[in-house]
């Protein structure tokens, strides 16, 4: 039986501003995330992808070389309604962003060579105040290639948020439709002293924050190119919260090089996420490291609690916490083990009207896939959280995607220790 600690240590992924496990040994000689190559997402992933690209963004987390203190790299697609010229015009006009991004205050350009520019930026986000100086270089391709994607990098020459890199592909699709894919990796640990106690706690929490990165900038641009091409209007009414359906054959590839993030959107609000991963262990495993909710339980959040009020029937009412700095929180939730997709919900305290489903299937004989779906949100847990989500919703966006990615990497170690 799945125990509550579990729910607790999943669904309460706070984590991701500090808690977590010990930080990996800090050995530069086999990485650099200024140098080391972006691999990004190949047109032919970008193929497999499209029936999910179709219902809204894709992320893939690729997992990290553990023989190295490397860094995964961040890979975020999705589809824009817009012409390819006007997602790339936007992108590589760095001085236009703070117009349409709320959070950042200013870029000044320092100095163009041809397709290169230098520019200076600053932004407030809650608490945080960043200052930093990229490198854009911008390559379009040739006259007689109209099809392929434009590509245009950003590396952090220096700055508050550390060293590193990003990639934006452009792929049109057509004279109105166009994909975008924003690769990063970012190295915090080289960041201002904020940044780096933040990603001293975990490579997870590096991780975290270059996807809720991704996902915000990914966002504005879409938004804004579709805001000056079309008043489409693709809001509807949000659905029952659902296991998502796919074809594991077609998404084998990817799921070998990382985990997937499929997410499900209304316009700009968020109807639900999935992430997708494969455990290397046999299915039995990996229900056995649900069912072990305090060993899970320290694998993602120490200092989670919980105190069971009732179980019955294949029901479970606890009250949960945790107690940590600037990330102290507490609530009920109700779970409920009655069919094959385990179903929790939050009931009252943060995270209140949260919904999560946690489906295992089995794949070969030590080979699991774990597909964590989920609807909710941070607006109403922290008061850091609240203000980073309110100062821009759609890193709250990244910030939720994260803590999914977070539990489901927490199963597999686990699982794997057992």
């Amino acid at each position: 039986m799945m125990r509550p600690s579990i729910a607790v240590s999943a669904l309460l992924s706070l984590s991701l501003l500090g808690a977590g496990a010990p930080a990996e040994a800090d050995d530069k000689s086999h990485y650099d995330a200024r140098t080391d190559r972006l691999a990004g997402l190949r047109q032919d992933d970008l193929e497999r992808l499209a029936p999910h690209l179709a219902r809204g963004p894709v992320a893939l987390i690729e997992f990290a070389n553990s023989d190295a203190d490397e860094l995964p790299g961040i890979n975020f697609a999705l589809l824009v309604h817009a012409n390819a010229a006007v997602v790339e015009a936007l992108i590589s006009d760095p001085t236009g962003y703070p117009k349409f991004m709320p959070t950042i205050d200013s870029v000044q350009v320092v100095e163009r060579h041809g397709t290169a520019i230098v520019y200076d930026w600053a932004f407030n986000l809650a608490v945080l105040r960043m200052r930093g100086r990229n490198l854009m270089t911008v390559y379009r391709p040739l006259p007689n290639q109209p099809d392929a994607a434009t590509r245009i990098t950003v590396d952090n020459q220096e700055g508050d948020l550390g060293q590193g890199r990003m990639l934006f592909r452009v792929h049109p699709r057509g004279p109105e439709t166009c994909i975008l894919v924003v690769s990063m990796r970012v190295d915090l640990r080289e960041a201002n002293y904020i940044a780096r106690q933040m990603a001293t706690a975990a490579r997870s929490v590096n991780r975290s924050a270059n996807l809720a990165l991704a996902c915000s900038m990914a966002l504005h641009f879409r938004r804004e190119a579709e805001h000056r091409t079309t008043t489409k209007d693709s809001s509807s009414g949000t659905g029952p919260l659902v296991t998502r359906q796919v074809d594991v054959h077609m998404l084998a590839r990817l799921l070998d090089r990382g985990d997937l993030v499929l997410f499900s959107m209304s316009g700009d609000r968020l109807d639900q996420l999935t992430v997708l991963g494969v455990v290397e262990q046999s299915m039995d495993k990996v229900q056995a490291a649900l069912r072990n909710a305090r060993a899970f339980g320290s694998e993602l959040v120490p200092g989670a609690a919980a105190t069971i009020v009732s179980e019955a029937h294949g029901i479970t009412i606890f009250d949960w916490s945790i107690d940590l700095p600037l990330v102290g929180v507490s609530g009920r939730m109700r779970m409920d083990e009655r069919k094959p997709v385990v179903s929790v919900d939050a009931t009252s305290g943060a995270l209140h009207g949260g919904h999560w489903l946690f489906d295992v299937t089995s794949l070969a004989k030590r080979v699991t896939l774990v597909n964590a779906s989920a609807r909710f949100d941070f607006t109403d847990s922290t008061w850091l959280l609240e203000k980073l989500i309110s100062a821009d919703p759609d890193l709250g966006h990244g910030i939720t995607a994260a803590s999914e990615v977070m539990l489901v990497r927490a199963l597999r170690s686990r699982a794997t220790e057992l």
